[in-house]
């Protein structure tokens, strides 16, 4: 049940729920969400002030108008897509999406935390509004939720600094163990072609490395349990820029490229069609561009949002 609150005319902060915050320092590194200090990236939430558009918040189902909330699933174990600073606050590319919709709409953001293989459930029983995560918009999954794309997307590959098993294509990794976190397109589509094209290759099979969160998934491969992980391009290539001295991103390899977006449930396209909106607005405005060059992921800027644009 969402908790009732006035709609703001101006700008509100954005409310996190939970307590568990990150404890990890912020040199932990690739075993936490938590970036390195001075890595020259964001680590506080964008702050975006704009006058509230009501033509854009009549867009909005009724119940979240009344409530002025919306209650948004994120994995903050993501970045750039969604992580925590070392004081527990979730921030990255959503995040800063969120505190430009805020000013937009005047409707606050209040985060639940859940792992990504949770939020499918979790929609489908309302128990939140949307998904805030990097979903990969593929005809499977336009089937049972409605995906606003926001950015264009594709998987590619993190390897050890130095690439010392000399990865720079995807045959490359057959024969190797490579790591994807559960639940993700990574770790079930591109999994399963990357094996089919082994085996016609002639090549060894993948041994493939599944494991829950995303900050997993990059220790195994800073600790040397894995040779390579997959995932989405602009979390590998932030993750190589982030911490140079551990990973490098292999740029030569991009597989499915697809747009990505967030997550509403199938029957709530009221919504689906109101982001869609609102992120249409924030490419206009010129909110959309300042926040893919805070986060240096410009070159994967869409130039409209759209609901359920499936490519393959």
């Amino acid at each position: 049940m969402r908790v009732l609150h006035g709609i703001a005319a101006t700008a509100v902060a954005i409310a996190v729920l939970g307590t568990n915050a990150c404890t990890n320092d912020d040199s932990a590194g690739a075993g936490t969400g938590a970036q390195p200090k001075n890595a020259g990236l964001p680590s506080t939430p964008l702050v975006v002030k704009r006058a509230v558009d009501s033509t854009l918040q009549a867009r909005f189902p009724k119940d979240i108008r009344t409530s002025g909330v919306l209650r948004v699933a994120a994995d903050p174990n993501y970045p750039p897509s969604a992580f925590k600073s070392s004081s527990g606050k979730i921030i990255g590319v959503g995040a800063d999406f969120a505190s430009a919709i805020t000013a937009k709409t005047g409707l606050r953001f209040e985060w639940v935390e859940v792992p990504f293989d949770g939020m499918l459930a979790g929609l489908k029983a309302h128990r939140f509004d949307a998904s805030w995560s990097a979903w990969t918009v593929t005809r499977e999954r336009t089937e049972v939720l409605n995906l606003v794309t926001y950015i264009e997307g594709g998987t590619s590959a993190l390897v050890k600094a130095g690439n010392p098993k000399g990865i720079e294509k995807p045959l490359d990794l057959c024969g190797r163990t490579i790591a994807a976190q559960t639940g993700t397109t990574q770790a079930q589509g591109n999994m399963d072609s990357l094996q089919h094209q082994c085996k016609a290759a002639g090549k060894p099979a993948i041994k493939p490395m599944i494991v829950p969160q995303q900050t997993n998934v990059n220790q195994a491969v800073a600790t040397g349990r894995a040779d390579a992980m997959l995932a989405d391009n602009t979390a590998v290539a932030y993750q190589g820029k982030l911490q140079p001295d551990l990973f490098k991103s292999v740029d030569s390899i991009l597989l499915s490229p697809e747009p990505v977006g967030v997550a509403v449930p199938k029957k709530d396209s009221q919504l689906a069609n109101a982001l869609a909106a609102t992120y249409n607005a924030l490419i206009a405005d010129g909110t959309y561009a300042k926040i893919l060059k805070r986060w240096d992921i410009t070159n994967a800027a869409i130039t409209k949002s759209q609901v359920n644009r499936v490519t393959s």
